[in-house]
């Protein structure tokens, strides 16, 4: 979820300003405090980013979109408020708040979106978790829990703030209504019962936290607050005995129409229902408990990112293009469909595609998810819809062609055209089949754009951190080779440069470690049998935290996000991705797949297991076992009609082997404890222009599949 829109860095600080007296979201109560690591000077006049800590986890329903986030400390945003729901605990000794306390922890209940966050008070936890459900009268509905897992009894105060995870929002009025709290004239939230004590304020009184903290909040009803400067806010209180729960309901629709849903189902059901939903499609299992945990997370996420994301422009295409591509290799064919379905509603002028995305990259992006959508899954019903927009959209050239003449070539031209190669040869490939004279006329289309890519590639004079982008031409665009000098180049200078603790920093621009560049180097890495990707695969399960979420950018010695989207769906794409590179990828020629390029050493003698992922070239299963120092490899691949026989390597755990069985089992030699490969000694100034971009993979020696089990 990006940043919200309504938030005004200029209102933030004057929140900011008002530290030590008001309760403030976790992030600016550490970013204003000088004793904090994350303090961060601010200039003496205009507005206050979130620069130190934009993580957020969201929370959504199955087969539907995100409904809220959860900040690290339990801050609950519904999409689209101004507002945010938080929680206090008043204990024995005194009042917790959790933006405050260093004993909270966060988690998911069983990888699912249902975020639990515990801080600890006397005697215990006092736990909060959010879950979200779809209730036949009500809609979706927001469920946040409250629960005293401590051995005595508790107060606990449930406050809106006009503020969330990313700075200040905006209330005008809140009031209290029996059982509702309504903001601004909405119904904010479903209370259990009607409090038992409560208190408002706005700007010119203080924070409300000053009054109940100070135990002063009165059991009398309140009149509605009101706030001209937009910080109006109110807290209702309850006591909460041992092990008691307390429910508010927060509705995805706020106009005051739905019915209280009589009962929310528990948290343990709702996540239980996620997992049985996930393990549709590609099931994979992994030796690694806490990377299978991050995968199944990502790919929650994924599934509520899909839920009304266009390739009309909504958001980036590219971005839109990486969830469609992660979904359709696990198997996740229905929201996929959904997302290309949108394809024809983004079409412009000429042909363009991606609608409003101003991105040079948009239609190649759009053709890219719309033709790959259609080689791995194989939907032709759909195909026939979009066809027509297909191929015009692939007809729709870009401007300004003589790159070589130029004294400088941008990166983003470079990127851009490759983008463009790699949907006109996906866009061709699926309407070969029905409209062979289309395919062919893209595929000529293609040719003149593989000479413009070969001589902006040519014409770039030196690697330096804006050129890192273009590591998405070898993956996923399959344009350059692993092993061309100019790969050489890309990977040398973010090793030497942009590397720290196994990420790859952005460093023009917005900087801070990159999941998105991270994701492409170990992606080449691992076509290049680079052991440097399970440190890329280390520093993800690291950098998604305990709720597995990745923000767009991530601070080097906070280890929080830092800029961009707090729970960014092209970062847990970019995961995804990556995860199923290092169990499976397409051989650069096209006519095989390669089966574990590397294998952890951490895995020598475990074993994996990975049934139904799809690819290209059809639907793919293998398990791996092991006969003491001796991996054996099961394998079963199910072609897409047509397909020649697949060719399967697995140089990962033994270099000489290869198959075009579509099923069998092999007893492989033991794998050599490796050891980082040497670096290549390749410049990172003048990239060689004498050297095909595209080159001709290194072939794999063949071998007899082997002695079975014995």
């Amino acid at each position: 979820m990006a940043r919200s829109d309504h938030i005004d860095p200029a209102r933030t600080r004057v929140l900011a300003e008002r530290w030590g007296t008001w309760i403030l979201p976790h992030w600016l109560e550490r970013q204003v405090d000088p004793a904090s690591p994350a303090f961060t000077a601010a200039p003496a006049t205009g507005g206050i980013l979130n620069t130190t800590c934009v993580d957020r986890t969201p929370v959504g329903v199955l087969d539907g979109s995100v409904l809220a986030t959860v900040d690290p400390r339990g801050l609950v945003t519904p999409v689209g408020a101004g507002w945010s729901l938080d929680w206090w605990v008043g204990a024995d000794d005194r009042w917790h708040v959790p933006a405050r306390e260093p004993a909270v922890r966060q988690s998911l209940v069983g990888g699912a979106p249902v975020v639990e966050t515990r801080m600890r008070v006397p005697g215990g936890d006092l736990v909060e978790r959010v879950w979200a459900v779809h209730d036949g009268a009500a809609g979706e509905v927001v469920v946040v829990e409250l629960e005293n897992a401590s051995r005595v009894p508790v107060a606990v105060a449930v406050a809106i703030r006009p503020y969330d995870v990313d700075g200040a929002g905006r209330v005008d009025r809140v009031e209290v209504r029996d059982d509702r709290i309504l903001v601004d004239g909405e119904l904010a939230a479903w209370l259990p019962k009607p409090p038992s004590r409560a208190a408002a304020s706005d700007l010119a009184s203080g924070d409300v936290a000053e009054v109940v903290l100070g135990g002063n909040a009165g059991a009398d009803p309140l009149p509605p607050q009101v706030c001209s400067a937009g910080f109006a806010t109110a807290t209702v209180v309850y006591p909460l005995a041992h092990t008691a729960t307390l429910q508010v309901l927060v509705p995805a629709r706020r106009d005051g129409g739905p019915v209280r849903p009589a009962t929310a189902p528990p948290h343990d059901a709702v996540a239980r229902g996620w997992a049985s939903h996930l393990a549709t499609g590609a099931r994979i299992e992994l030796p690694d408990d806490e990377l299978a945990e991050a995968l199944a997370a990502a790919r929650a996420q994924l599934m509520m990112a899909a839920s009304g994301r266009e390739l009309a422009g909504s958001g980036s295409t590219i971005e839109t293009a990486a969830i469609v591509g992660a979904l359709d290799r696990l198997g996740a064919a229905e929201p996929a469909s959904a997302i290309v379905a949108t394809l024809p509603a983004g079409q412009g002028s000429g042909g363009r595609l991606g609608g409003a995305d101003p991105d040079s990259a948009a239609t190649g992006a759009a053709l890219v998810a719309a033709g790959r959508h259609w080689r791995v899954a194989r939907d032709d019903r759909l195909l026939a819809e979009i066809a027509g927009p297909l191929a015009a959209g692939g007809h729709f050239h870009l401007r300004g062609r003589s790159f070589v003449r130029r004294a400088r070539v941008e990166p983003d031209t470079v990127v851009g055209l490759g983008w463009r190669l790699r949907g006109l040869l996906d866009a061709a490939s699926a309407l070969e089949p029905s409209q062979p004279d289309a395919a062919r006329e893209l595929t000529r289309l293609a040719a003149d754009v593989r000479v413009e890519l070969e001589a902006a590639v040519a014409a770039v004079a030196r690697v330096d951190g804006s050129v890192l982008p273009a590591l998405a031409l070898v993956a996923p665009l399959e344009v350059v080779a692993p092993d061309a000098p100019f790969t050489d180049a890309l990977l040398a200078w973010a090793v030497e440069h942009a590397s720290h603790d196994g990420a790859i920093a952005s460093l023009v621009g917005a900087t801070g470690l990159s999941p998105l560049l991270t994701s492409l180097a170990g992606r080449v890495e691992a076509r290049r049998g680079d052991r440097r990707v399970i440190e890329r695969l280390d520093w993800f399960v690291r950098a998604g935290g305990p709720t597995r979420t990745w923000p767009g950018l991530v601070h080097p010695r906070l280890g929080t996000g830092c800029h961009g989207d707090g729970a960014s769906p092209g970062a847990a794409a970019a995961f995804v991705e990556l995860v199923l590179d290092v169990l499976v990828h397409e051989a650069h020629d096209g006519t095989g797949l390669v089966l574990c390029p590397v294998w952890p050493e951490a895995w020598l003698g475990a074993g994996v297991e990975v049934h139904g992922l799809r690819t290209t070239l059809g639907v793919v299963s293998f398990a791996v076992r092991w006969h003491g120092e001796r991996p054996a490899l099961l394998w079963e691949v199910e072609p897409h009609a047509a397909q020649e026989p697949v060719r399967l390597t697995a140089p990962g755990l033994d270099p000489g082997w290869s198959s075009t069985e579509a099923r069998g089992e092999a007893l492989l030699a033991a794998p050599a404890v490796a050891t980082p490969p040497a670096e290549r000694g390749a410049t990172t100034d003048a990239v060689p222009t004498d050297t095909p971009v595209v080159l001709r993979p290194s072939e794999t020696p063949e071998s007899d599949p082997g002695g079975g089990f014995s």
